[in-house]
């Protein structure tokens, strides 16, 4: 069944924009300045990490440390690996390698979930995290 079209564009021009938002906020992410994405997110963004207590400030912070890890290695590797993005959801399958060299020197691959307003601003945020290890059994890896 066909989608129906929004006011003012299509699902298809709603979806290309946040998929450049995500994007855009990447590119800040692996140049260190996560905290310039606040733009993207809503006042009000609610993530879903378990692991952090707080909002995107404290997320962002968060990010910033794990930065900060993989820079002890000489050639630590960032990659967006796929986006999707279906309504008011974009979903992102990123890896971080401490070392691009070196893969078996451990990093993490994640699957980021964001969902958008009508306005195309991020207003919830999921981060599922899968760290990479030496000897990890499946030949086919995670790409």
């Amino acid at each position: 069944m066909p989608r129906k079209r929004a006011k003012g564009g299509s699902n298809v021009t709603s979806a290309q924009n946040r998929k450049k938002v995500v994007r855009a906020f990447f590119r800040l992410v692996v140049q260190g300045r996560q905290k310039e994405g606040l733009r993207f997110f809503a006042e009000n963004c609610r993530q879903h990490n378990p692991y952090v207590k707080g909002g995107m400030g404290a997320l962002f912070n968060a990010m910033a440390a794990a930065q900060r890890e993989a820079q002890k290695y000489p050639d630590p590797h960032f990659a967006v690996k796929r986006i999707l993005a279906d309504g008011d959801f974009v979903a992102v399958h990123t890896e971080i390698l401490n070392s691009k060299s070196a893969p078996d020197k451990g990093g993490l691959r994640q699957a980021h979930l964001f969902r958008f307003n009508k306005g195309d601003k991020i207003v919830e945020y999921w981060d599922i995290t899968q760290m990479v290890e030496p000897d990890m059994p499946n030949a086919a890896n995670a790409f």
